[in-house]
This record gives structure tokens, sequence and C-alpha cells, in this order.
């Protein structure tokens, strides 16, 4: 069973900040929680306590031509049970739009419900919808995913996109907080061709693709995470390049969004014929490194090649070398491996050595430093040396054995990765070791990887070389 403490482990390790301002869609909350929906609202409210905390309260289900005053402290949202639960706590301040408005607690969010003041439209981008932008906020769907989101709607909104608004004002009338009523005419959402919200999924791969978007989990429900300001401008894009965009369900055409991307290859001799050396190197001469996996019997349950190996690659090829140190006691290695000609050495975070101490020791023999991570190690345990490596090694498979499939999963790390090396303006190589094919090197390359490391599927080819430069896009 989850507690609150538990909970907010989960924020933190969906790399949220106390002082973020978030705005929360849900639905149904999955997990075994003590103390339910309040608990999930007991953590969220304290963990964003420095930040600002907002939820859709929206009633556009419900204020109509026949029930048409909106009093925002005794309306009920259709937006669901966490924003319903959220309306009833002490220091939450609802805005006073009267189809979409908002919830928010925190420092600021007496002044921030304000921006809705004068709503007109759904989403107008000087309202709540649209200070997310400006407010720079995160946006974190629990349980659901962006079909019906307003914030797309504001999107589109924002982009001036016809047919999304109603052709008259709807009249209504609006407690404010003097108990008087005001008088407001307002716009709603509409388009001819039917609800274009139930659409709006169809912007998740590329989101996830470009790296604006990630997954993350609380309590036991899928979650995405968007970052609200580049998640705008994208779609704004999107709506440029086509503004029926959303009244099909037909997926966002990838010539929209993809980017060619190069990739390098680290092909591994792990699968060559150690016996014909020279020519299995030869062979894979378009390389951009040469990995030479380096296994103890001990970290891992193998027995692989050593330092002769290494220097002996190295005499016959001009091809860098990529020294993959899958030892128990790395800093026995460095020194020996540098003097044979590695270029890039990679350490594991898992061993029992201090790893700040590591790194100065690859920098001493001036090669270029890399952390490696088992399937099962978070990729956040790497942030902070980021700035100090040349690379960061992903394993898709478990280290030790060569042929192995490729565990997908494992490249949820990447994308983490590059949007976090994307936010400090780092560059780093982001590489991926198993499993690695040409049939999935796209799904490898679209997670953000920029050298990826194959062997089996490239040494059971003829032309090992033609493969390396298909691979390469």
């Amino acid at each position: 069973m989850l507690n609150k403490e538990d909970l907010k482990r989960q924020l933190a390790e969906m790399n949220f900040f106390p002082w973020d301002t978030v705005f929360v869609t849900a639905d149904t909350l999955k997990g075994d929680i003590e103390g339910g929906s309040e608990t999930a609202l007991d953590a969220l409210c304290e963990y964003f306590n420095d930040g600002l905390l907002v939820f859709p309260t929206h009633t556009w289900k419900t204020i109509n031509a026949d029930h048409y005053l909106y009093d925002p402290e005794k309306e009920d949202t259709c937006s669901g049970l966490l924003p319903s639960l959220f309306l009833r706590r002490e220091g939450v301040y609802r805005s006073l739009h009267p189809t979409y408005s908002v919830a928010a607690a925190g420092k600021k969010a007496a002044e921030f419900v304000k921006n809705d003041d004068d709503a007109q439209t759904p989403c107008p981008k000087t309202g709540c919808i649209g200070k997310l932008v400006t407010e720079h906020a995160k946006m974190l769907f629990i349980g659901c995913g962006l079909k019906g989101s307003a914030f797309i709607h504001g999107t589109e909104e924002w982009a001036e996109i016809p047919d999304r608004l109603s052709p008259d004002f709807l009249p209504v009338k609006v407690v404010l907080p003097d108990g008087t009523c005001e008088d407001r005419n307002i716009k709603r959402h509409y388009s001819s061709v039917g609800d274009v919200s139930e659409n709006y999924g169809k912007l998740e791969e590329p989101l996830l693709s470009k790296g604006i978007a990630r997954k993350g989990v609380f309590g036991e429900s899928e979650c995405l995470i968007i970052d609200a300001e580049r998640c705008a401008a994208f779609v704004s894009k999107l709506l440029q390049a086509d503004p029926s965009l959303f009244s099909s369900a037909g997926p966002v055409p990838e010539e929209y969004y993809s980017v060619k991307k190069t990739i390098k290859i680290s092909t591994s001799l792990l699968s060559c014929n150690a016996a014909r050396l020279e020519d299995e190197v030869s062979s894979v001469s378009h390389s951009d490194y040469m990995h030479i996996d380096v296994m103890d019997g001990h970290f891992v349950p193998n027995i692989t090649f050593g330092i002769p190996i290494a220097s002996a690659v190295h005499r016959i090829t001009e091809v860098p070398l990529d020294v993959h140190l899958m030892v128990s006691e790395p800093s026995k290695f460095i020194e020996p491996f540098a003097k044979a000609g590695a270029e890039m050495i990679s350490v594991h975070y898992e061993v029992d050595e201090d790893i700040s101490k590591l790194i100065t020791l690859m920098e001493s023999f001036h090669v270029r430093p890399a952390i490696a991570l088992k399937p099962k190690t978070p990729v956040e345990v790497v942030y902070p040396y980021l700035s100090r490596l040349a690379a960061v090694l992903i394993m898709t498979v478990e280290p030790g054995f060569g042929g192995q499939s490729l565990i997908e999963g494992c490249l949820e790390k990447a994308r983490k990765l590059r949007a976090e090396l994307r936010r400090r303006a780092l560059r780093v190589d982001i590489e991926a070791d198993g499993g690695i094919t040409a049939s999935n090197i796209g799904l490898v390359s679209s997670s953000g990887v920029t050298l990826a490391v194959m062997g089996t599927s490239v040494f059971r080819e003829k032309d090992r070389n033609a493969l390396i430069d298909r691979c390469k896009g």
C-alpha cells in the first residue's frame, strides 16, 4: 500500500520541484493508496507548497442557456473527482471563468486566478490556461491522455483556427466574491465537424519523440508530463502546417515534426571472430568507435577481452576505442586501458567505488569519461555528474553476453536524459548497448540515443560497412 510519502517520492522521481507551477489533469487514480484520493491531494498540495498547484474545474457541461448562473463557491466541476475534492480545500482559489474555470493553491494562487476575470472565450491567451505558458508550467496528466485537453483547445484558440468557437455568445451571470452578480457573454467550444478534442490524443507520440513530453507514474497510474511552453510552440507549428489537423483522428504526419537524425555506431567486437581479428576490424572500418567489452567474471558472469586485445585493435585501426569496463574494480583498469589506446572509457555506476574519483582518474589519463547503467538502475543517478561526462551508456540488455533482445523500456531513460541535457544545455552522448539491430535503430535514435552499440547484428552480415552506413542514417 502506498502512503503520502511514497507519492511525494514519485513526484520527485518525475523531476518535479516544490517551486514548480503544475497543471494537473486527472482521471481515475489507480493503486492501493492509504487514504485514497484525499491522500493523493495531500501529497500534491504539500509537495508543491512553494509553487503553484492548478486543477481544471470546468463547468462547460452544466452552464448553459437553462442553467446560466455560475457561482464559483457552489458550482461543482465536470473535470473529475480530484478537482472536485481540491475545490473543497482551505486555501484554494477558483477563477471566475463561467465554463473553463481553474482552481489554484499556493503562494500566487489568489493572483493567478484573476487572469480569468474578463474571459469571453473558453481559453484566452491572457486567461489562466494561457498563463501556463508564461508561468513555464509543467502539465501532469494522471491516468489520462491529451484527449479533451483544455490546453490544446487553448492552443487552437490562440492560433485562431477557424470553426473552433460558437458563432454566438452565451449570456451568463457570474457570482462575484462580494455576492453581487455580473453579466457576461461567453463563447463556447464548437466545430461543425464534431468534437475535435477527441483527436488531441494523436499528439502524444510526436510530443514524446521531441522530448516535450515524458512518462511517469503516480500511484499506479501512468502519467504524461508535458512542458507547457514548448508544447504550445510545437502545436502552433503543427497548426500552421495544417489548420485542420485535429478535424480527423488520423495520426500526425511524421514529416510535420520529424527531423532526419544521424546516429553514431560503436561496433562491439564481442561478436567478431577473434581468430581473424585484423580482418574483422577492417570489415567494420566505417564505425565511429570500436566497442571493447571488458568483463571480469565477477561483476558480470563472463570473461572477455583484456588489455592486449585493446592494444592490438588500436594498432590496426584508426577508429577510436570505446572501452566498456564491466568489472568490479574499474580503478585498477583505467590507466592500462588508457595507455592501450582507449579514447572513451565507461565505468558502471553500480560498482563499489567513488564515481567522482573514477571520473577524475579518467580525466587524468585524458580519456573521455562515461558512466554505464544496468537496466534496473534509474538514469537520475548520473545527473550530478553530467557536466563532467562525455557519455552515459544505457544498457538495453542485462550486461554479460551478446545476442540478447533489446529491452524497449530502457529507452525511457534516454528520453529522460535527453530532456535533462536539453534543460542544462549540455552536449553529452547518450549511448545504448544491447539488442540493437537495423530494424529497431530508428526507435533507438528517436528516443534520444546518439551513439548505438551494435555487435551481433553487424557481424552476421556479409557487407558490414554497408549495414553500418545504413544504420547511421
